[in-house]
C-alpha cells in the first residue's frame, strides 16, 4: 500500500538532508557571498562564466534547494490525498510546505540584505524543522501500511520529552550562532575554554561555552529519560527504541563536537555534527508525536 508514496518520501527526506548538509558546507567554506547580493540569479546571471569555487558551492545549494522545494510540495499534496485519514498528516503537510518556503525566503534575505548572524542561524533552524517534518510525513506513509497501536506513555515521560525537544531546538540556535559569529574555535580546549581559562561569559568565548553548557544539559536530560523509560515503557517497544536512538544520537553529537574542536574545524567532522543533531531532533519529534497520541486517549 502506498509503495510509490513511501519511495517518494524516502527520496525527498534524503534530499532534504542533502540540502541541510549543503547549507552547512556553504557556511563552513564561507560561500554565502558566492553569488554576491544577487538572488535568485548569481551576479545577475543564471550561470556565471568562470565561477570561483565559492560561487559553485552557493549556486549548487540554491539549485538543489529549489528542486527539493518542489518535491516537498508534491509530497505534502500526495500525503494529504492518500493519508488524510491519519490525524497528523494535514498538520505536517501544511507545516512542511510553510517551512520549505520560509526557509527559502530566509536564505534570500541573507543574500540580499547581508549575512546577518541572526538570519543565518534562523535559516538553519527552519531547515532542520523542515527536514524533520518531511521525515515524519514519510513515517506516516509507512505506518498507514500496518496496524499501529496507540502507545501508553506515562505523563512524566511525556512531559520530559516535550521539554527536551523544545530545549534541543533552542540549543540548535546556540550552535548556529557559534558558527555564524566565528566562535567555533574561540575555545580551543575541551571541556574547558583554554589552558588558562575554565569558563567564559562574554564575546565569542562566551557564545562557545554557552553552547557547550547547553549541550551537556541535553545529554543529562536524555540520560534521565532513558533510565526512566527503560523502567516504565517495558511494553512499548517503539518508544523504547526511539529513546535509545535519541540517546545514541546525542552521544555521537557530543563526540563529533569534541572532535571538531580537536581537529581544528575539520569539514567532514563538522558535517557529521550537523547530521547527528538532525537525527536527534527528528527522533525526538517522532517520540513527541507518539506521546501526543497517547495523551489523546
Amino acid at each position: 500500500m502506498n509503495k510509490l508514496l513511501k519511495l517518494f518520501g524516502i527520496i525527498t527526506s534524503l534530499g532534504m538532508l542533502l540540502v541541510l548538509l549543503m547549507g552547512a558546507v556553504v557556511t563552513k567554506t564561507g560561500s554565502g557571498d558566492g553569488c554576491g547580493n544577487s538572488w535568485p540569479l548569481c551576479y545577475g546571471e543564471i550561470l556565471p562564466e568562470a565561477p570561483e569555487i565559492e560561487t559553485i558551492i552557493e549556486l549548487s545549494h540554491r539549485v538543489v534547494s529549489a528542486a527539493l522545494g518542489l518535491l516537498v510540495i508534491i509530497l505534502a499534496i500526495w500525503s494529504w490525498r492518500k493519508l488524510g485519514h491519519i490525524r497528523e498528516t494535514k498538520y505536517l503537510a501544511i507545516l512542511s510546505v510553510f517551512l520549505i518556503v520560509f526557509q527559502g525566503l530566509l536564505g534570500a534575505a541573507a543574500v540580499v540584505w547581508g549575512q546577518s548572524d541572526i538570519v543565518l542561524a534562523s535559516h538553519f533552524g527552519f531547515s532542520l524543522a523542515s527536514f524533520a517534518s518531511v521525515v515524519l510525513l514519510t513515517i506516516l506513509a509507512f505506518e498507514a501500511s500496518g496496524s499501529q497501536k496507540t502507545p501508553v506513555v506515562p505523563k512524566r515521560i511525556r512531559l520530559n520529552l516535550y521539554g527536551v525537544t523544545i530545549y534541543s531546538y533552542i540549543v540548535v540556535y546556540t550552535g548556529a550562532l557559534v558558527r555564524h559569529t566565528g566562535a567555533s574555535m574561540a575555545c580551543d580546549n575541551v571541556p574547558f575554554c583554554t589552558d588558562g581559562q575554565l569558563f567564559a561569559f562574554s564575546g565569542p568565548q562566551g557564545i562557545q561555552m554557552l553552547h557547550r553548557t547547553a549541550a551537556v544539559l541535553i545529554f543529562v536530560w536524555l540520560l534521565y529519560i532513558l533510565i526512566i523509560g527503560m523502567k516504565e515503557l517495558k511494553n512499548e517497544v517503539t518508544m523504547r527504541r526511539g529513546i535509545i536512538l535519541a540517546f545514541t544520537f546525542v552521544c555521537l553529537q557530543a563526540l563529533s563536537g569534541i572532535l571538531v574542536v580537536v581537529s581544528n574545524l575539520n569539514l567532514f567532522l563538522a558535517l557529521f555534527h550537523g547530521l547527528f543533531i538532525s537525527g536527534l531532533f527528528t527522533v525526538l519529534l517522532y517520540l513527541v508525536m507518539l506521546s501526543l497520541r497517547s495523551r489523546s486517549q
